[in-house]
Parts: C-alpha cells; sequence; structure tokens
C-alpha cells in the first residue's frame, strides 16, 4: 500500500541521517587526536569506541561536547568504550 511504502521510507531517511550522524560524530572525535573512533547511536543512547588505553576526564568532556552538539543526546546518554 501507499502508506506502507512511505512509512518504509521514512525510515530508511531515519536511518540515512543517523548513519550521516554516527560518521559525522567519529570524524569530529578523531580530530581531538584519537586514532580510531566508532560511533554507533540507537534511540536509547550513543557508544563511542575510542582508540585510546584510557580517557582522561578532559578527553571525556570533549566527546560529551561533540555528542551533544551534534546529537540530541545527553552526557548520560553517552557510553565511552576505550581500547588498546
Amino acid at each position: 500500500s501507499a502508506e506502507a511504502k512511505a512509512e518504509a521510507e521514512q525510515q530508511k531517511l531515519g536511518l540515512v541521517e543517523r548513519m550521516e550522524t554516527e560518521m559525522r560524530v567519529e570524524a569530529l572525535v578523531k580530530a581531538k587526536g584519537f586514532e580510531d573512533a566508532i560511533v554507533t547511536m540507537s534511540d536509547e543512547g550513543v557508544n563511542v569506541v575510542v582508540g585510546a588505553g584510557e580517557v582522561t576526564d578532559q578527553q571525556r568532556m570533549q566527546i560529551y561536547d561533540i555528542i551533544q552538539s551534534e546529537t540530541e543526546f545527553s552526557a548520560g546518554d553517552v557510553k565511552i568504550i576505550p581500547y588498546a
């Protein structure tokens, strides 16, 4: 039906927008000095995996600032996961 097709198009558009936001946030996190960053977003929050043995409080604040400026999520919705 036309209604189902329109809903599917809307869902597709939402996924594309989310993917673009994830890529933009990844680039901004890398620009802060992390060698690698992987960002995944869901309706509940954001996971940020960064290439670092540990993340300093200053780096955490930079990541939170990026997430808050680029998405609708707050710092409490963000999980930062370092890996070496």
